[in-house]
């Protein structure tokens, strides 16, 4: 008799779309810091005066990226948990604890306990570092404003973890059928805290952007996401008219609006989830649709460096910051290079970090893993299959992995 090899599932082309939300966010910060650092917008000369705004907006707009990431998380481990209570009878929250610890912890405290140097040599003001290391600097940040390129940044990856505390004990204790009760509850309390700060709080734009209280709900549209995926209540098949519908108008919105504005009531409590659902609907799309456009059709660069998107969104800022030292220390100022270089050092030392250091502890990841995911690492004996379409039924507990229809990667 012989036994079935075990089966990863696989979202490949979820690679990609970290790394669009990656490289968001690289050109958000090449342009806020050139702007910071030599107090001029670094397109006045490409552009009219009359167009000036409306770029500034848009580059600041990038910071949606963020929200790009939080969907995905949320899609990617509420499917994998529910997979995984269906595969066992429950969820083992400590091996999810320790999963999520190898995969983000690493390269989070080598920022952390690199951040006192990088602060004296960018000669900046130090961040409250014993909030940082228990994963509470976006509140550091909301009580005491920004003050270091080397942690500003990571305050998306506090409020990750926090969701994380909370999302296998949500899953492995809420029956299926009350999923979807418990993530809109979690979405009304956020749009509640948001209202709360907006009359109360005279910091209440820090507290939109940066309170975990604030941002969890697009965490929780994200595993709305997955498990409506996961238990086939959502079929992404609409003609490719309606898809270029929402995908224009979106666009149309995200380029004359700010995103981030949030002075009045709309603003500060619904306005972002016309983005959010969008994003959303454009995911399902991409990943699902068995007609979806811009999809390669084989593995390329964006699925690489997809893989490796955290140590783009974790080093980009030392990097432009370092690559700006450096232009002033030589009284060089041409932007055009400023771009090049920073892409250069920030590909550059992604590599480097997730071919030394970050792999090895993806490995020991592996060792927790329930339900095998992702892109198999070297020599992996798990068999990797590509998740390409939704189920057609609702899966059921059974002693095979239920996952949805598959292509074996070739």
């Amino acid at each position: 008799m012989t036994t079935a090899p075990a089966q990863r599932i696989y979202f490949k082309n979820l690679d990609i779309l970290r790394f669009i939300a990656a490289y968001m966010i690289v050109v958000l910060h090449c342009f806020a810091l050139w702007e910071s650092h030599y107090h001029q917008v670094p397109y006045k000369n490409l552009f009219s005066p009359e167009t000036q705004v409306p770029i500034e907006r848009i580059m600041k707009n990038l910071s949606f990226g963020v929200d790009i990431f939080f969907i995905i998380s949320g899609f990617l481990l509420t499917y994998l948990l529910l997979a995984e209570k269906d595969k066992t009878g429950g969820v083992d929250v400590m091996k999810f604890y320790f999963r999520r610890a190898f995969r983000i912890w690493p390269l989070y405290f080598l920022l952390v306990l690199i951040g006192p140097l990088l602060t004296y040599f960018f000669n900046e003001q130090s961040p409250n570092y014993g909030l940082q290391f228990i994963f509470a600097g976006n509140f550091d940040m909301i009580a005491q404003g920004s003050k270091s390129t080397a942690t500003d940044h990571l305050w998306s990856i506090c409020v990750e973890e926090h969701f994380y505390l909370f999302c296998p004990l949500m899953i492995a204790f809420t029956p299926s059928k009350k999923l979807p009760l418990v993530l809109s509850s979690i979405i009304l309390f956020s749009i509640l805290f948001r209202t709360y700060m907006l009359f109360t709080s005279p910091e209440y734009g820090a507290h939109g952007y940066l309170n975990t209280f604030a941002r969890v709900d697009v965490l929780a549209v994200g595993s709305f996401l997955g498990y409506l995926v996961y238990n086939n209540k959502i079929q992404f098949n609409h003609p490719l008219w309606a898809r270029l519908m929402v995908y224009f108008l979106f666009l149309f919105v995200f380029l004359g609006t700010d995103i981030i504005e949030c002075g009045t009531f709309f603003s500060a409590t619904v306005k972002k989830y016309f983005y959010v659902l969008c994003t959303a609907y454009w995911i399902g799309n991409f990943m699902f649709h068995p007609k979806a456009i811009f999809v390669p059709k084989k593995t390329n660069i964006f699925h690489h460096f997809g893989k490796a998107s955290y140590g783009i969104y974790m080093f980009n800022t030392v990097v432009i910051f370092l690559i700006l030292h450096f232009f002033s220390k030589f009284s060089f100022q041409n932007f055009f290079w400023f771009l090049v270089l920073s892409h250069a050092g920030i590909f550059l030392v992604t590599i480097l970090s997730y071919r030394f250091f970050e792999l090895p502890f993806l490995a020991l990841k592996e060792k927790y893993a329930v339900i095998q995911s992702g892109g198999a690492l070297k020599n992996s004996p798990v068999k990797e299959v590509e998740v390409t379409e939704a189920v057609e039924t609702n899966p059921q507990p059974q002693e095979d992995i239920p996952i949805p229809v598959m292509v074996e990667k070739r």
